[in-house]
């Protein structure tokens, strides 16, 4: 039987292949599969009863530990003007005198960090209030790292909040985008929010080229250390409550060249992603999550940087629909889908049911 190939013969028994030119390695492959299909299906015990890596709570604990715990969250905070009328429908959003008491409440839980937003001010074409000394995003982050200095800020660098047509970008007077304006907009916001204290700032507009420009600007100012957590942003109706409160709808259009499109996501995502690295990105904000959970899986698989997966405003009343414990089950499938950190809406309330269980 020297150098022939193997092949199935009668009755199951294996025999040397009648032509050695044939390889028959496809069929000694199934043969072996059926062996061990049926050796297992004959010598496998079915067990009955509780098993016991369920069965006891403490080996439960020993072999899984906590699938979600507050340090896994992360909340928005939204500054408003210090005359906003009434309460608003998003939990986070206060103007700047109710930050201290909100910031400390959710330190005290074990809230990770916050990503902070602030109402622009002072508005107009070249977003010159996003650069105003003491403005309120950097009294915002003076205020948290006042309050509570191991909580991680992250700031959201973006023209939508300062210019009076509410888009992310600077215009030209024909009404392109003046893309070298805007790459030095973003580059000194970052820095004046790295000067201010931030850990993390998180370039919103997606246009390619801007990481590496606030990149490089963060490392001439001397804020290596000060991370870039730029947006994957895919196009949704979910962002509204958001842009309403914060007044950043586009006057007119909208967004959507600067943003992903839903039905190729779950490519044009990976793409995006890898160019955000390469030009200098160090984590990534996926956003909106709930409608994208196959987007983040495939963001996992693809990537090993630190994920933010972002529940966006336009959840946070399916999630209030939920109760709390269903919003734990939500936040933590999205950890379990791939996310290092999940930015929520409703992070306090989780932390609270995640802290009454451990209590």
């Amino acid at each position: 039987m020297a150098g022939g190939t193997w092949g199935r013969g009668a009755h199951g028994i294996v025999r040397p292949c009648r032509a050695p030119s044939r390889p028959c390695l496809p069929t000694l492959r199934r043969y072996l599969l059926d062996r061990m299909t049926i050796l297992t299906e004959r010598d496998a015990p079915t067990p009955d009863g509780i098993n016991p890596a369920r069965a006891r709570r403490v080996v439960r604990a020993l072999y899984t530990g906590p699938a979600l715990t507050a340090a896994d969250l992360s909340a928005p905070l939204l500054t408003l003007p210090d005359d906003a009328k009434g309460g608003s429908a998003l939990p986070g959003a206060v103007p700047l005198a109710g930050i201290p008491a909100t910031v400390a409440r959710w330190a005290e839980l074990g809230i990770a960090g916050v990503k902070a937003f602030a109402y622009g001010h002072d508005r107009d074409g070249r977003a010159t209030g996003a650069l105003a000394p003491g403005n309120r995003m950097v009294a915002t982050i003076a205020a948290v790292k006042d309050i509570a200095p191991d909580t991680a800020v992250t700031t959201e660098v973006c023209g939508c909040s300062w210019t009076d047509h509410g888009q992310c970008v600077l215009r030209t007077d024909e009404g392109g985008i003046d893309l070298d304006a805007t790459y030095q907009l973003m580059a000194d916001m970052a820095v004046q929010h790295a000067d201010a204290g931030a850990d993390v700032v998180s370039p919103t507009a997606m246009l390619d080229g801007s990481i590496r420009v606030v990149r490089q600007a963060l490392d001439a100012a001397g804020h290596r250390d000060v991370g870039v957590n730029p947006n994957l942003a895919i196009h949704t109706t979910l962002y509204g409550p958001f842009k309403t409160l914060m007044n950043t709808d586009p006057r007119a259009g909208h967004r959507r060249g600067l943003q992903l499109e839903p039905g190729r996501a779950d490519r044009d995502t990976i793409t995006q992603a890898r160019r955000w690295i390469t030009e200098g990105a160090d984590s990534l904000t996926l956003q909106p999550v709930m409608t994208a959970v196959d987007v983040l899986v495939r963001l996992r698989d693809d990537q090993r940087v630190p994920i933010v997966a972002y529940s966006t405003s336009g959840e946070w009343a399916a999630l209030q629909a939920l109760g709390t414990s269903g919003m734990v089950e939500y936040l933590t499938m999205l950890k379990r889908a791939g996310a290092d950190q999940v930015l929520t809406f409703a992070a306090e309330a989780a932390a609270q049911y995640l802290e009454a269980g451990r209590a």
